[in-house]
């Protein structure tokens, strides 16, 4: 979770390569009533901290209860051991949104502490000007390329030249896994799978039915996505066969635009839901107001990654409940950590590991004070423990 968010890089970078079909993961046709409508969104969403109180879905409680607590560790406990070169230069493959400098920034804080030059190059919006960014690192010749969000489809010839030149090639947030010319993916299929079950398992964590309708909202352009709609689906249909999962599909471009009529149309259409998974943070600016001018307020909502605006949503109890997954900086220190066991002939498997990473569901009682920072970790100490694994403390 940070005042930026990491999906959205795949929209942009699919925009007009074609959407992926996202499967609605539907367990059997009987549907809860909901909770009834209470007076304000504040009291219908007031619990929705309490891990799991009063959930007849013992698993997903348990699973849960481990989720809220704040991650202490950055999931690597291996030193490099070995002096790490300076002078290292990278491309950072920088898509053209706010968010992507967030990323930059992080990054350059690790190779500034290193001693490595991280040259940023501006990728843009389209799928030509990601490829054309691709193709100048190629020009460049960097010691590695680290991206985030860019599906190999969109450069995989320049993908197979830099692996001929044996430039390693990293990537961040994607669907796509580690092979075939990409050195190392960190945030991929297992991180997309894992926070699509932290989601499925926060809402039954805090259900009291055994037969909720629960919807979800899932851009059609975001494979990282897909993944985490399969998983979410999955573990709602495992924990309570007769919950019902109502998927409300949306083009990429409604994002910032008429997504949040949408969703109202969608839950008046569907009164029956008391849940809503939507999607990620960015997704979620605005809704808040738009609910409430539908006359909709029985329905509680859960996203993934954090922003100012959903940091103030969750610590009002503004219809939004939970923001849930992962957090850039101990992502792209990780995929700086893999660099400096490359560059030292070291294994970097303990970087690919995923499933390692520091989760966390955050809550009304337990959002940090700094939540809406847009370098915001879930884990304190990250850049200390990084420090030591490089022998720098």
């Amino acid at each position: 979770m940070m005042g930026a968010n990491r999906s959205r890089v795949l929209g942009i970078a699919l925009i007009g390569v074609g959407s992926l079909a996202v499967a609605a993961c539907s367990s059997s046709a009987t549907t809860a009533s909901g909770n009834s409508a209470s007076s304000s969104p504040a009291s219908s969403s007031a619990s929705s901290g309490s891990s799991g109180t009063g959930s007849p879905f013992a698993a997903a409680a348990a699973a849960n209860t481990k989720f809220e607590q704040r991650p202490t560790s950055i999931g690597i406990t291996t030193p490099v051991g070995k002096t790490i070169p300076k002078g290292k230069v990278i491309d950072f493959i920088e898509c053209g949104v706010p968010a992507c400098v967030v990323e930059g920034n992080i990054l350059q804080s690790a190779t500034n502490l290193l001693g490595w030059k991280l040259d940023r190059i501006n990728a843009g919006m389209t799928p030509q000007t990601i490829s054309d960014a691709y193709q100048q690192a190629i020009t460049n010749k960097p010691d590695a390329v680290i991206g985030s969000g860019f599906a190999r489809a969109l450069f995989e010839p320049e993908l197979k030249t830099l692996a001929s030149m044996k430039i390693p090639v990293l990537e961040a947030f994607v669907g796509d896994s580690t092979g075939n010319g990409l050195t190392g993916v960190v945030g991929g299929p297992v991180n997309n799978s894992l926070q699509g079950k932290e989601v499925a398992d926060y809402i039954l964590a805090n259900s009291t039915s055994s037969s909720e309708t629960i919807g979800a909202v899932v851009p059609s352009g975001f494979p990282n996505m897909v993944q985490e709609n399969t998983a979410f689906g999955a573990e709602i249909q495992q924990q309570c066969p007769s919950c019902t999962v109502k998927l409300l599909t949306v083009p990429v471009t409604s994002i910032g635009t008429d997504l949040t009529t949408r969703i109202s149309s969608f839950l008046t259409a569907n009164p029956g839901i008391s849940w809503l998974w939507d999607g990620y943070d960015d997704m979620v600016t605005g809704l808040p107001t738009a609910l409430r001018g539908a006359g909709i307020s029985n329905v509680k909502v859960a996203t993934i990654s954090m922003n100012g605006t959903v940091a103030a949503d969750i610590g009002q109890n503004d219809f939004v409940t939970s923001a849930i997954g992962t957090s850039f900086p101990e992502v792209y220190w990780r995929e700086i950590d893999l660099l400096t066991r490359y560059f030292t002939g070291q294994p970097y498997s303990v970087d690919l590991n995923d499933a390692t990473l520091p989760f966390w569901t955050i809550t009304s009682s337990d959002l940090p004070s700094d939540a809406s920072s847009e370098a915001f970790a879930n884990v304190v100490s990250y850049q200390q423990q990084f420090e030591q694994l490089w022998g720098l403390s």
